[in-house]
């Protein structure tokens, strides 16, 4: 069949750039295919051609991908154009699929029963559990258990050496320990994990030639789909399989590369030609999914990165809407624009975020106003983290100060100094009357520094059940050292931002500490409805997707993007801020015909990603004090309300206030209440009411008459 024919039959349109990617066959390519390109519709066409055009026996053609749903999708988009038939003659593996195949050649080479691969997740996290409680002496939360196997996968797929593991710094205590004690525990039951798969299969495949060549003469032609995703060891297998004939089509996207801390290998993508003499690099820039707007913006910022091909994409659609810069005060301000988007939803709308714990505050909102949405993968890990565990066990031992077991998980925690065998005294002192920590302020062997810190936590202790949640938890945060705790030993400080948005909504923090148990259940129970518009996701979920309408929240430096590991080099600084642009561009390119990005105004949710974006004047630029972008972004200033509006016989403190008076912030009028503000245009705000009103002020005016204030 001609190639002509072969379009015609199977009525394929294909672009210049498709059609050269489709008949790219002898030799290594790498083609490199920007968001919504149509990859998925060239590597299922390749393969057609192959076989239909060229005569190529799809019996010798393997396509390996990232996950099994991807293969079986793929499998099922070639049964869709080309039959079932050749559909069902092709090979469709991920590299575990395949890894397990070259092991079970071994067996019958050598006649050995290899390891027995553990399948059971909940098996797995037993033992990591009972590692844990082994070597720190505490039972280990799901969220650490979690980062622990994310750990493991990492070393393994990076190919570390011990020496490696023992300087790694990922934050998790005594992780080369564990790490070895893990191994340990799995040789001695004779089993393996999916990461050790694969490791067994790459040194077989270099022990044994003869296994090596067994499948070399079954596979001629290697395809790699989402290539950016592929670990070390993973490209290393198929670089052995891929042999002498060198027949290897890799498809990938270095700029979507987001899954570092799995291992991904982008590095594969940009050294590819290094790795591989002779090899064709192909493209396909042509983007049809998303708006020109969309595109120009996302293609200007991630061509800061440095470690990438240099590539373009070329919009092939109309012109849409601009790309909305949306700037909110703050984070409470975006819960509750979003919970109004969410209450007009009429159509497919996306709000992407960084993890599952940034949709928390927006989930309860919406819980709460009984609003419909869908979730992707929501998880309950938040709940069992050990911080909020911690600021649980404090507001605990605030309502009952005599609860030695309480007393005991976080006497330590609250910069207070106090010895171990000083809170041991104090809870075996049989004293049912005083609570623990005056028992403790009394002990004559503590300092007088820390007696006195002891006598203000004891004050702390009894206030903070008197006030609101959020109240409490930042006096737990900042005036009992929590925080410092925290930082002192690089745990997680956003979770405490977290508890902080959802306590806003509660009276007192014993009730926060109920609202927890209800949220969890109403997170790990949600059941999505179908005919919903609106998706909440991660930016790592929605990958591969695409909507009609996306907000992408939760942009400010800290969230998005992480700082970068002070302790590292240089280039591990780099890749690190490069992989934060890199997800920040998928959560953009998720878009197809709207786009909007919060901004916020208070100062401590700068964005220097916004800057990118959105830059600011330059006279209105300042110095960044944040030394872990100061090289690599231009930073953000709010514009002075006086230099923007000018005076109008306002005092300077409502010039200020005028420039905060902006979408989501929460307001009181003097005769319709509370509100909050939905839209601003020039000097005219719209307001709605805690009553249901809807109002529209003249900013200037609302505030020249002391009408109108900010909560």
């Amino acid at each position: 069949m001609t190639y002509d024919i072969f379009k015609s039959t199977y009525n394929l349109r294909l672009s210049p750039q498709q059609e050269t990617a489709v008949q790219a066959v002898e030799g290594p390519t790498l083609l490199l295919a920007v968001p919504g390109s149509g990859k998925t519709t060239v590597l299922v066409t390749r393969l057609g051609y192959m076989v239909l055009c060229l005569g190529i026996d799809p019996r010798t053609i393997l396509t390996t991908t990232y996950t099994v749903a991807a293969t079986r999708d793929m499998r099922e988009r070639c049964a869709s154009i080309f039959g079932q038939q050749l559909a069902d003659a092709l090979e469709f593996r991920t590299i575990n699929g395949l890894s397990a195949r070259v092991i079970h050649r071994c067996e019958q080479m050598v006649q050995m029963q290899a390891f027995e691969l553990v399948t059971d997740e909940r098996l797995l996290n037993e033992m990591i559990g009972q590692i844990y409680l082994a070597i720190t002496k505490e039972y280990a939360a799901e969220s650490e258990i979690k980062s622990i196997r994310t750990a493991i996968t990492y070393v393994k797929n990076m190919m570390l050496t011990d020496a490696e593991v023992e300087n790694l710094k990922n934050g998790i205590p005594h992780f080369p320990e564990i790490y070895r004690a893990y191994n340990t525990a799995l040789r001695s039951k004779k089993c393996m994990d999916y990461d050790d798969q694969m490791v067994y299969a790459y040194r077989l495949l270099k022990k044994y030639p003869e296994i090596l060549q067994d499948f070399q003469r079954r596979y001629h032609y290697f395809c790699v789909d989402e290539a950016q995703d592929t670990s070390l060891i993973q490209h290393r297998i198929i670089d052995l399989l891929a042999g002498a004939r060198g027949n290897l089509f890799m498809v990938g996207d270095e700029d979507q590369s987001i899954y570092g801390f799995r291992a991904a290998y982008p590095q594969a993508l940009v050294h590819f030609e290094k790795e591989h003499p002779g090899a064709r690099v192909l493209l396909m820039t042509q983007n049809y999914r998303s708006t020109p707007q969309i595109i120009s913006k996302a293609d200007d910022f991630i061509a800061n990165n440095r470690l990438r091909h240099d590539k373009h994409m070329e919009a092939t659609r109309p012109v849409g809407p601009e790309v909305r810069n949306l700037p909110i005060y703050d984070r409470r301000g975006q819960y509750k624009y979003l919970a109004a988007v969410a209450e007009k939803c009429n159509r497919e709308t996306a709000i992407l975020y960084r993890d599952n714990d940034c949709a928390l505050p927006l989930i309860d909102l919406l819980a709460r106003r009984h609003l419909p949405y869908r979730c992707r993968q929501p998880d309950g890990i938040f709940f069992s983290h050990r911080v909020v565990r911690d600021v649980a066990d404090i507001i605990r031992f605030a309502a009952d100060p005599r609860d030695g077991e309480c007393f005991l998980r976080i006497y330590y925690k609250l910069g207070a100094g106090i010895p171990k065998t000083a809170a041991l005294n104090a809870v075996r002192s049989g004293d049912k009357v005083h609570n623990l920590m005056e028992l403790v302020s009394r002990d004559p062997s503590l300092s007088v520094h820390s007696r006195k810190t002891c006598k203000a936590l004891c004050t702390h202790l009894e206030e903070l059940l008197e006030e609101p949640a959020d109240k409490a938890i930042l006096r737990i945060s900042r005036r009992m050292g929590y925080a410092d705790y925290l930082k002192d030993r690089g745990g997680d400080t956003g979770k405490l931002t977290i508890l902080q948005a959802l306590g806003e909504q509660e009276s007192d923090p014993l009730r926060l500490l109920e609202r927890l148990h209800e949220l969890r259940a109403i997170v790990l129970s949600h059941v999505d409805d179908p005919a919903c518009q609106l998706t909440l996701s991660t930016i790592h979920s929605a990958k591969g997707l695409e909507y009609d309408r996306v907000f992408l929240m939760d942009i400010f430096d800290g969230m998005l993007p992480k700082p970068a590991d002070e302790e590292a080099d240089a280039r591990a600084r780099l890749e690190a801020l490069e992989e934060e642009r890199r997800l920040f561009y998928v959560g953009m390119t998720r878009a197809k015909n709207e786009l909007t990005v919060f901004t916020y105004e208070k100062q401590e949710l700068r964005s220097s990603f916004a800057d990118l974006l959105f830059p600011p004047p330059a006279d209105e630029r300042k110095p960044s004090s944040d030394r872990s972008f100061q090289s690599e972004t231009k930073p953000r200033t709010v514009p002075k309300p006086s230099a923007q509006l000018g005076g109008d016989g306002l005092t300077a403190q409502a010039l200020t206030q005028l420039g905060e008076l902006l979408p989501g912030r929460t307001v009181r009028h003097t005769f319709f209440g509370g509100g909050v503000i939905r839209e601003r245009k020039g000097d005219v705000l719209t307001i709605e009411f805690d009553s249901g009103r809807i109002q529209m002020f003249s900013a200037k005016a609302a505030l020249k008459a002391h009408v109108l204030t900010m909560e």
